[in-house]
């Protein structure tokens, strides 16, 4: 089942051409993709779209032409309903070079709310012919290695519109919203590129994930770019005042106004080819940066139906994600009615859009045909790789990964109950090489034909060694049922014998290795593991330090009648730090022992001095002064009679107490 799936999606991937956006050249709706059409290949596209918003007033105030008064609407809706056709052409002029034209028309029917009061009928419409672009579109992958899965490329795009905007003017009688021969400026089409021309320029990159990931068959599309648009208005403006019989007009002044502006384009889409229809989804913002706060943004999902003749039906829905204000852009007119100056900067602030309002929704259908789609249903250039993988002693299933080195191909694992695995690659001589855990890396290269399969199966080298050794105290006893630990993100963990010796077999490599017993201080070494060849490494571990227990010295040693450490003693204490280091939390008392030379008083004081100088010399070797207390008992505890030269020398002696581990 699993390579059945996993060939059905490598020809998903392979099933994905260039079908074209609404300008003309390859891509999803309004982004553009990096790949160019090829040479000598054509595309046409004829599409259909429908918008619709709605345009709330709150308190309208409108003036009756029946009635010589005023009536005020607490809210009323106008709606606005705008078609536009669209016609594109395309042609490969060279392998990376394409180029296209395409003529727009559209109009708008203004939807008012009906009151018995508005005089002019339910709706109001503007139509004309919006605009011709021509469009240089190339793309080219320069990455070697890479070259059917990134692309970069560019187009240029040249608009011509109509010279003036004489269309566009309100030729119905005064409705409230707009007067006669006002220009209906706040309807948010057909103003696209109003007079003279445009030009933007955008950089393309695409990413063919499935040609790289073949689990994972997308593409996606991003476009950056800049625009320059320039409108031209040539209108008469006047005052407006309502009278008992009307509207009463004065004031007029010509305009003649030229509004310029920069916008960045930015686009992003998403492709997952199916064998008869691609589903994609995109987001474009146009973001005008002369205007506050003035951009046009759509999400559109959509679906491309295509077949092997090359043809292609598209259907998208848009949703808008940016907000439009339709009293804004009335190039100055409400300025005006109480201003007796409006500046040119005043009015083009308040110019129409470009590139059009953004509307609530719309919904596009549009047909067409691409010769680079006709006959290909699947990408020549690939071919399938399938085998096991086991284990050369067993014959066990093993689960691996099988990567291909060097070469922009995903990796793919093999089946952990089957060792089975299969994935679909160009054609071409590949480099293979499989990794598993505890086993050797295994190596082929295979040369693949167009459309071929060959079965390639591994059989795997456990790459494990062995590790030995024993666990004893201090004095040389082995110590039984001592934990030891190789490795430390996966552990192997075994425990000694009767007799304190451990085996383990693990995977080659350099690992630390510790040891841990019951009344003894843990221990640690790091060793180099060779596969199928055996390491030894044993440890030696010293005795913890118990509550309660008395460590008794007789060979630390004073210059006579004083205080002062001999060098000879040195050894001796330079073992008990390094104890206390081992026991980090370990406290103890020293206490000082004298023999009965001497009177009581001199000899308890004797004694507690020879403990302090222990104390100063333990803290010099870096012992916390905290963990340690100094007591001196002088010849009031001996362990012998002082009876004689050597019980004597007994009694003169250091005793460290553990008080607390």
């Amino acid at each position: 089942m699993k390579r059945v799936i996993t060939v059905l999606l490598a020809v998903l991937v392979s099933a994905s051409f260039a079908a074209p956006s609404i300008w003309g050249v390859p891509g999803l709706h309004r982004v553009n993709s990096a790949l160019p059409l090829g040479f000598n290949e054509m595309s046409f596209r004829l599409g259909v779209s429908y918008w619709t918003a709605a345009n709330e007033y709150l308190n309208y105030v409108y003036h009756s032409h029946y009635l010589p008064q005023d009536l005020l609407f607490p809210e009323i809706t106008e709606t606005e309903h705008t078609g536009q056709g669209r016609l594109s052409l395309a042609y490969g002029v060279w392998d990376y070079v394409d180029l296209a034209a395409t003529a727009s028309y559209s109009g708008t029917s203004f939807e008012r709310d009906l009151y018995e009061e508005r005089s002019t009928g339910h709706w109001e419409e503007v139509e004309g012919f919006e605009s011709i672009n021509i469009i240089l579109h190339g793309g080219y992958n320069p990455i070697p290695g890479v070259e059917d899965i990134v692309w970069f490329g560019g187009d240029f795009r040249l608009g011509f519109a109509p010279a003036d905007t004489a269309f566009l003017h309100n030729l119905d009688g005064s409705d409230g919203t707009w007067h006669t021969g006002q220009i209906m400026s706040t309807i948010r089409k057909p103003f696209s590129t109003t007079g003279n021309s445009n030009y933007s320029m955008d950089f393309l990159v695409t990413g063919d994930f499935g040609r790289w990931l073949p689990m994972a068959p997308v593409k996606a599309h991003l476009n950056l770019g800049y625009a320059k648009y320039t409108q031209n208005y040539h209108f008469t403006d006047f005052r407006v005042t309502p009278d008992t019989i009307g509207w009463t007009y004065s004031d007029s002044t010509q305009i003649a106004l030229e509004v310029a502006d920069g916008i960045f384009n930015f686009g992003f889409g998403v492709e997952v080819p199916t064998p008869y229809a691609d589903i994609f989804f995109e987001y474009t913002n146009q973001k005008l940066l002369d205007r506050d706060n003035a951009s046009i943004s759509y999400f559109t999902p959509g679906v491309r139906f295509k077949n092997s003749s090359g043809t292609f039906i598209d259907i998208t829905f848009d949703l808008s994600t940016s907000e439009f204000d339709p009293q804004y852009y009335d190039l100055g007119h409400g300025l005006y009615q109480t201003d007796s100056i409006v500046t040119e900067a005043q009015r083009a602030e308040r110019a129409p859009l470009p590139i059009g309002g953004v509307f609530d929704w719309g919904v596009g259908l549009a047909i067409g045909f691409s010769s680079d789609m006709m006959g290909r249903k699947e990408e020549s250039n690939l071919a399938t790789l399938s085998g096991t993988v086991t284990d050369s002693l067993t014959g066990e299933a093993v689960f691996s990964t099988i990567t291909f080195p060097g070469v922009p191909i995903a990796n793919v694992t093999s089946d952990e109950v089957t060792g089975f695995y299969t994935h679909r690659i160009p054609a071409g001589e590949v480099p293979v090489t499989v990794v598993a855990p505890g086993y050797r890396d295994a190596s082929a290269v295979v040369v693949l034909g167009r459309n071929q399969s060959i079965s390639l199966d591994f059989a795997l080298v456990p790459n494990l060694g062995t590790i030995s050794g024993s666990v004893r105290d201090g004095e040389g006893r082995p110590i039984a049922n001592a934990t030891v630990i190789i490795g430390s993100t996966n552990p192997v963990t075994v425990s000694t014998s009767t007799v304190g010796v451990y085996s383990a077999q693990v995977e080659a490599g350099t690992w630390p290795v510790a040891v841990q017993a019951d009344g003894y201080i843990s221990d640690n070494q790091t060793t180099t593991i060779i596969a199928n060849e055996t390491v030894s490494l044993s440890f030696t571990l010293r005795a913890s330090l118990r509550a309660g227990e008395v460590m008794s010295f007789d060979n630390i040693y004073f210059a006579s009648g004083s205080a002062n450490l001999k060098p000879e003693s040195y050894p001796i204490l330079d073992s008990v730090a390094i104890l206390m280091r081992d026991n980090a939390t370990a406290r103890i008392q020293i206490a000082g022992h004298t023999d009965s030379d001497g009177s009581e008083s001199s000899n308890k004081t004797l004694s507690e001095r020879r403990a302090q100088s222990v104390y100063q010399y333990l803290v010099s070797k870096g012992i916390a002064g905290n963990r340690l207390t100094t007591i001196g008992y002088g010849e009031a505890n001996p362990v012998a009679a002082n009876n004689s030269a050597a019980n004597k020398a007994r009694n003169r002696r250091i005793e460290f107490t553990v008080l607390s581990i």
